[in-house]
């Protein structure tokens, strides 16, 4: 057993117990992605790569340098930047002509090679995504998976005829997202507007997907950037129009971290024996466990094992006996803590009634089917999820708190999502940043908790 009500040390036990990564790689902030670990990333990006090339995405994978001449043509987006990019100077002895610079993001680089790709509106919307690594000289405390100076991501981007266009793009990614995160990781999220002065750099607006962690914080899992057309004025990405005259695109550019998405799973499903993994993404979806007991019976009950894993198998589903000698009990602990949904216990009565033992990781529940009924296995991965989705949920809704005073704010943040209101006015809002992290600034009414006068509502929390 592991108390997870000690979250950071909880973490940091699973993610090595359970062979997700080890973070004892000799550059700081940089992690070796383990089986369990990498299984799971891989499997999240190839449900995203799917969904987004049935949208029209259209997979590329572009270099990881980038010349300090083109990183720095957009001003206001080099500026956000500039403290976290590792610059590469010199090849072997000799110093660079030109810096390049380890990828932070893609936008520039990429926008250069749309200005040579996109010529008339036959051409638009276009729309490319790519999984990659992304380098940022990260200077806050380094967390594996959460905060690092090297993760994994999926970004896309696209650009557009018309703001309208862009604006449709921008829902259907919401959508996109939407359905990786609650569908497939069955994770509880919403959507803040991020205020102007946490907006991405260059963007006119910036949309961030959060999560709430067990410890009240908020994870920032994916966001979504609508930048109109300030890259591509500086881009010179024009096309022609159906009337003959050139315009410049409207863009935008979108990203989840795989990393954030692999540790808001480990932290909001898992529970004091380990990992708790939805099917969908679960390296193993069942393991069959032999209970031996007399030589006589054994070669029988090794043999059922078997004709259970074929079956599974030839259903798609992710199967292994464990013919491990440890002694069942360290069995069920080892692969309760690797968060296998489904556990099959065979031993001398289930080989003589033909059925199977299923043991459940959600909710522990033990029950017999039939081995004529194996098909249920799809129908119990189908429970587990929506299990898993609902519980998710009432405890995400639970960290929603309403403040109407400064006093409020103080006893309910590091606890979740705080929705208060502000007035507008820069002397409140550094008052209100003191306590938390603003998040969004919304259009509802709402009374300033500082000096009480008219403004909007506003969410706050505290932030990793």
């Amino acid at each position: 057993m592991i108390d997870k009500s000690e979250l950071s040390e909880w973490y940091h036990r699973i993610l090595k117990d359970a062979k997700i990564v080890d973070s004892r790689y000799p550059v700081k902030g940089m992690l070796v992605y383990r089986r369990w670990g990498l299984f799971i990333i891989r499997k999240i990006q190839r449900e995203l790569e799917k969904m987004l090339e049935e949208s029209g995405h259209e997979p590329m994978l572009f270099p990881v340098a980038i010349p300090e001449n083109v990183l720095k043509k957009e001003t206001r987006h080099i500026a956000g930047f500039e403290d976290e990019v590792f610059w590469i100077t010199h090849a072997g002895r000799n110093e660079l002509d030109v810096k390049l610079a380890l990828r932070p993001t893609s936008e520039t680089p990429i926008y250069e090679m749309f200005k040579l790709w996109i010529r008339s509106h036959r051409d638009l919307p276009f729309k490319m995504h790519q999984s990659c690594a992304v380098y940022r000289y990260e200077t806050k405390h380094t967390r594996p998976l959460i905060r690092g100076r090297e993760f994994l991501w999926n970004e896309g981007h696209s650009a557009h005829e018309s703001e309208e266009s862009a604006k449709k793009n921008i829902l259907e990614i919401k959508e996109i997202y939407g359905k990786l995160i609650n569908e497939v990781l069955c994770l509880p999220f919403i959507i803040n507007e991020r205020p102007e002065w946490d907006r991405f750099p260059g963007a006119d607006n910036t949309y961030a997907i959060d999560t709430i962690m067990p410890d009240g914080r908020t994870l920032q899992i994916a966001t979504i950037h609508n930048l109109g057309q300030n890259f591509s004025r500086v881009f010179d990405i024009k096309f022609e129009t159906e009337k003959g005259t050139h315009e410049f695109v409207y863009q935008t550019s979108y990203g989840p971290s795989f990393g954030r998405l692999l540790a808001s799973v480990i932290c909001i499903h898992g529970d004091d024996n380990g990992l708790i993994l939805p099917p969908r993404i679960a390296p193993l979806q069942v393991i069959i466990i032999p209970i031996l007991f007399k030589e006589s019976e054994n070669e029988k009950i090794i043999e059922y094992s078997k004709e259970i894993e074929v079956k599974l198998r030839e259903m798609g589903i992710r199967t292994e006996i464990d013919m491990s000698e440890d002694h069942p009990g360290a069995k069920f602990y080892h692969w309760e803590m690797m968060g296998v949904p489904v556990r099959i216990e065979i031993g001398p009565r289930e080989v003589e009634s033909k059925t199977m033992k299923i043991v459940r990781r959600d909710t522990k529940e033990k029950f017999h089917i039939n081995i004529d009924e194996i098909d249920r296995i799809g129908d119990i991965f189908n429970e587990i999820s929506r299990n898993l989705r609902e519980r998710a949920e009432r405890e995400f809704k639970k960290r929603i708190f309403e403040a109407k005073n400064i006093d409020e704010i103080r006893r309910f943040i590091g606890r979740g999502i705080i929705e208060t209101g502000w007035c507008g006015k820069r002397k409140c809002i550094e008052e209100i940043e003191e306590i938390g992290d603003v998040l969004s600034i919304n259009n509802k009414e709402a009374m300033c908790v500082v000096c009480r006068e008219r403004g909007r509502e506003i969410r706050i929390a505290k932030s990793y």
